[in-house]
């Protein structure tokens, strides 16, 4: 006797393509694993990597280098280690973009906010080889009618980080300056 219904049947999970990939991950993505780590992506191709368990040096600044110079926003994105363990590279690829079928993929940065520069209200976006400038010293001029939220969410949507900002959490607040993490949702092209 059957007892096969719409819920437990088994079913297999449509084949990632090569397009799909490279529409999550974009042309330069870094990932770390919550083991430390690292895998570089370049057009959905895996670059390089690094084990941090075995002391090899980090891919970030080969990441953030290659993306300055191509004059692109790098994806980071930490996620946890596949519960296989027996896994690649791939698997992680593939969870990353099936988890983006149902819009689940979400960035995040710190910025930040001051409304003392020198020349008056700004953010900056911190560890981003674009958006931070390429001595790290770049600052997004804010208006006085925009909020915290408005305003940062104008200034990754205008650079196509990201598709809205889901909210700010604040890191840091000193008399000059506040750190947020910023959460967003990724913009996802069809």
């Amino acid at each position: 006797m059957s007892i096969a219904t719409p819920l437990n049947l088994p079913f297999s999970l449509s084949p990632v393509s090569q397009n799909d990939i490279l529409r999550v991950l974009g042309e330069y993505t870094f990932i770390r694993l919550d083991n430390g780590e690292e895998a570089f992506f370049h057009h959905g191709n895996w670059i390089t990597g690094a084990d941090a368990s075995c002391g090899e040096p980090s891919v970030m600044e080969l990441a953030q280098s290659m993306a300055r110079a191509g004059c692109k926003s790098l994806r980071c994105v930490e996620l946890p280690v596949p519960d296989d363990r027996e896994w690649c590279w791939d698997d992680v690829v593939t969870q990353l973009v099936r988890a983006s079928f149902t819009r689940q993929v979400r960035g995040e940065l710190i910025v930040t906010a001051s409304n003392n520069t020198r020349h008056g209200r700004g953010v900056h976006v911190c560890c981003d080889p674009l958006l931070s400038g390429a001595n790290s010293n770049l600052w997004f001029p804010l208006s006085a009618d925009e909020d915290w939220h408005a305003g940062i969410e104008r200034v990754l949507t205008m650079n196509g980080v990201a598709e809205n900002v889901v909210r700010l959490e604040p890191l840091r607040d000193g008399p000059e300056y506040t750190d947020y993490k910023v959460i967003y949702n990724r913009t996802i092209c069809a």
